[in-house]
């Protein structure tokens, strides 16, 4: 169900390492508004989370710092290595996540299309409340690959992660389309622009 009538809801995913974020950056240069749940939920491990309290029940202090600051590192490498912790935290974390991009979604102008990314898009039902929604696919091995070359996650990490969110044929699956990013930024956008063109054409009938 649609959230509003007169704003279009894009909800992009895809696995980690696909391209998800550089794919949410071209929907805002054709004119979309942008908003990421990842980009969200770090507000709630900032310093002056409302939830530090709730985060250092379920994970413990060990997730301090010295001068106690929340190390996210440390709440994923805890949460993707126990399925319960990491229940938890989603549990924790989701509805306050989904509140927020809520109240962006209503500050919206009306006529607005707003393409919001969120990794778990399906997991969380959030799907249910988008206009249209796009998987940004690469395959695993390649996906690892970019991750690789980042830096900053071990092989082992990025399999525990992949394991939790849905298998990516079955999200591409039930997506309205599909994106494969296996070139570069430019062939990645020229993608996008048939999809966003497509999506303004609909919205217009």
């Amino acid at each position: 169900m649609a959230l509003a009538p007169n704003k279009t809801l894009i909800g992009i995913t895809g696995s980690i390492g696909s391209g998800k974020s550089t794919a949410l950056s071209i929907f805002g240069e054709l004119g979309a508004v942008t908003i990421s749940s990842d980009a969200i939920a770090r507000t709630f491990t900032e310093p002056n989370s409302p939830v530090k309290g709730d985060l250092v029940n379920l994970f413990g202090t060990k997730i301090l710092a010295n001068d106690g600051t929340i190390l996210r590192s440390k709440i994923a490498e805890i949460a993707f290595s126990d399925e319960t912790k990491l229940k938890a935290l989603n549990d924790l974390l989701h509805p306050l996540v989904r509140q927020a991009f809520l109240s962006f979604f209503e500050s919206q102008n009306p006529n607005s299309i707003v393409a919001w990314e969120v990794p778990l898009l399906f997991e969380t039902d959030a799907h249910t409340i988008c206009d249209f929604t796009v998987t940004i696919y690469l395959p695993k091995e390649q996906n690892w690959e970019r991750v690789k070359a980042r830096g900053g996650m071990e092989l082992a990490d990025f399999e525990r992660r992949t394991a939790a969110q849905m298998d990516i044929e079955k999200k591409k699956f039930l997506s309205d389309f599909v994106v494969t990013n296996d070139t570069d930024r430019e062939g990645l956008k020229e993608q996008i622009v048939i999809i966003y063109k497509e999506i303004q054409k609909r919205i217009q009938i």
